[in-house]
């Protein structure tokens, strides 16, 4: 099985922006409430948080959650949970989540950053694989434009 990119990945980006850019981390989920990352129709889920200029020690945490504006739950105690400190900046920080995993009745995800001083920068990007019914649909901002994806396979 190949698990390379492609356009069957559903692409989410963790803010409530219509660009997928490095922004200033506050203290936050990522999607927001309302806007937690749906993963119901998926088999996994990786998100990439790339670290820009770090100023502070800042932790983030995965969470589940049983609807849009739900209560943020644990998964799993501290494997879904990494903490940065102020000379990581510049490196990418992953998490892999097989969606089978969450609590029966969790179907969204969101990153919860905490500790964010200020001067701590980011951008984070999830990835939803193993769809269960196709076509993905693509959030309204086309995060990966016709053309813009490429292979090079066997």
């Amino acid at each position: 099985m190949r698990h390379e990119f492609n356009l069957k990945d559903k692409i989410v980006h963790g803010g409530t922006d219509s660009l997928l850019v490095e922004t200033i981390l506050t203290n936050a989920y990522y999607p927001a409430t309302g806007f937690y990352v749906d993963v119901s129709g998926f088999e996994w889920v990786n998100v990439a948080v790339l670290l820009g200029t770090l100023a502070a020690t800042v932790k983030f945490e995965l969470k589940q959650m049983e609807s849009l504006s739900g209560t943020p739950d644990t998964i799993e105690g501290t494997l879904m949970a990494h903490t940065v400190a102020t000379n990581d900046d510049g490196e990418i920080l992953l998490f892999h989540l097989e969606t089978a995993k969450l609590n029966a009745d969790h179907h969204f995800v969101s990153l919860q950053v905490s500790g964010a001083g200020g001067g701590d920068y980011g951008a984070i990007v999830y990835f939803l694989g193993g769809a269960r019914h196709e076509p993905v649909t693509q959030d309204t901002t086309n995060l990966v434009v016709s053309g813009n994806a490429h292979r090079f396979v066997g």
